[in-house]
């Protein structure tokens, strides 16, 4: 069946999120369909990809229209050899910039407004955004062993949830390995994200 928008996206940071969240999926759908994971004997599988990508088409030709971008089949192309001795692309014209440049762009927008707002941003056992962006989403946790996908709540730290560690057990190995300054910045971040159980309180009828 046609993959339908709930809403449309109008920033960029909006037509950046959608068009990954569409790539990701045609990838994941075309991914196990060749691995025999999923069966397609209607060819519903296979005709949810093609709208995917056709989907992602109008939407890359929306954003080039809109934001000034360059599209992707217009971009300069390099050789192996243009790879290899590190050759500069030539510069975008005046006003406009490369798909893949705006791509980057959004990116780490996306990835940096998601981060922060995670308790994780504040924990010094975070590997930080760019090890994020370099996993390709799943939370840089230094402590845990594995892939950390998303939190339970943003300000609840995944091995509290899932792997059973006490807020006081968190806190002295946060001020143990790291000191009092780390301990603090990340209780104010805590501070920031929780919702104000005071203030839940006065409007509850």
């Amino acid at each position: 069946m046609p993959i339908e928008l709930k809403k449309h996206p109008e920033t960029e940071l909006e037509y950046f999120e959608v068009i990954e969240g569409v790539g990701g999926m045609s990838w994941r759908l075309n991914h196990d369909l060749s691995d025999g994971r999923i069966n397609d004997p209607k060819g519903e599988v296979s005709q949810s990809i093609t709208y995917c990508q056709v989907l992602l088409e109008t939407l890359v030709g929306e954003v080039c229209e809109k934001f000034g971008v360059i599209h992707p089949k217009d971009c300069p192309k390099r050789s192996f050899e243009d790879i290899r001795d590190d050759v500069p692309v030539p510069p975008a014209p005046e006003g406009k910039i490369y798909y893949w440049d705006w791509y980057e762009k959004w990116k780490r927008e996306s990835y940096s407004k998601e981060y922060e707002g995670l308790i994780c941003s504040a924990c010094p056992f975070s590997e930080g955004l760019e090890r994020m962006m370099a996993l390709g989403g799943p939370i840089p946790c230094g402590k845990w062993s594995g892939s950390l996908y998303h939190l339970h709540a943003p300000y609840i730290c995944g091995l509290i949830t899932y792997q059973d560690w006490t807020e006081s057990q968190l806190y002295v190995a946060i001020l143990t390995e790291h000191g009092i300054e780390a301990l603090e910045a990340f209780r104010a971040k805590l501070k920031e994200l929780q919702p104000d159980s005071a203030e839940c309180q006065s409007v509850a009828p």
